[in-house]
């Protein structure tokens, strides 16, 4: 479990602009999943692997990946959806995304 010291530095190093994880995080609780070519596609978001790697180690959000085949690709990819259980804290973390909610421990 990190410290708040150490949420507080990971905070401050990210690489994903705020508004692009707050963009998937939304998505995925409208839309209930989205894989590496709709994150580009829908989002513009080029490095969904790494958006969804904040989602769940900054924030705490619980993130399935479940492995897909995608038409003529010869790897499977990820498809991230939110568990069920997990809903009230990722919208949580979106109010507060937002500015429009309360401090959400992650």
């Amino acid at each position: 479990m990190k410290t708040q010291k150490q949420k507080a530095a990971a905070l401050g190093t990210r690489k994903t602009a705020p508004t692009l994880i707050a963009s998937v995080l939304r998505h995925l609780l409208q839309t209930g999943s989205l894989n590496k070519y709709e994150g580009v596609n829908v989002l513009g978001d080029w490095s969904l692997s790494s958006t969804i790697s904040d989602l769940a180690n900054d924030y705490g959000v619980t993130i399935t990946r479940t492995r897909e085949m995608i038409g003529r690709s010869r790897q499977p990819v990820a498809r991230y959806s939110i568990e069920a259980s997990a809903r009230t804290h990722a919208l949580d973390v979106l109010a507060l995304m937002d500015g429009k909610g309360k401090k959400v421990a992650a």
